[in-house]
């Protein structure tokens, strides 16, 4: 799916303002699906 650049923006603000234990949003935005990726 495609999110526009704003809607993301406002999202993730907040996401941080409103959770206070929170303050950072990732998103990923990587081609392959969640399984074959690993976290380092």
């Amino acid at each position: 799916y495609y999110f526009d650049h704003e809607f993301l923006a406002n999202v993730s603000a907040k996401i941080c303002n409103g959770v206070r234990e929170v303050n950072r949003v990732l998103v990923d935005i990587t081609s392959k699906p969640p399984s074959t990726i690993e976290w380092e």
